[in-house]
């Protein structure tokens, strides 16, 4: 029993050691998918917060969905993208996207839903770029005069 119970702390030794040894070659930045970030956006201004790979807004009273994703569509048409689904409804719009080959990220998907007085809008780049998903949300604004 006594030399099975030495080799229980070698182990747990050995694989601190090991993690010891990779956190030089890993930095100690928290990973990008599970920080949260917060700004504001456009002339009204308007919150957005980024986590987990999605930027998610609230828009101000007064706008429908329909407008909305009408918007989204003609800003990522403008912004050389092939629209490969839209849904939309009063209650809500899925819109994705494929990304030209010249830009750095393969899609783009928004969604929307209406909660309360507003039009609640997610976008998720694929692979997550927090950026690119700032400034899609940026134009859109732009385009709605937010």
């Amino acid at each position: 029993m006594r030399p099975r119970l030495l080799a229980i702390p070698t182990l747990l030794f050995a694989i601190g050691a090991a993690v010891l040894l990779t956190l030089p070659l890993s930095g100690c930045q928290s990973v990008p998918a599970l920080r949260e970030t917060r700004a504001w956006h456009g002339q009204t201004p308007i919150y957005a917060t980024y986590r987990f790979g999605r930027l998610h807004t609230e828009l101000p009273p007064g706008h429908s969905i329909e407008t909305v994703m009408a918007a989204t569509r003609a800003v990522l048409y403008r912004q050389g993208h092939t629209i490969e689904e839209a849904s939309v409804s009063p209650q809500g719009g899925r819109l994705v996207a494929l990304a030209s080959r010249q830009l750095p990220y393969d899609k783009v998907k928004i969604t929307t839903s209406f909660e309360g007085s507003g039009v609640v809008m997610t976008i998720n780049i694929d692979p997550a770029e927090e950026n690119r998903a700032r400034i899609v949300l940026e134009s859109i604004l732009a385009a709605l005069g937010i």
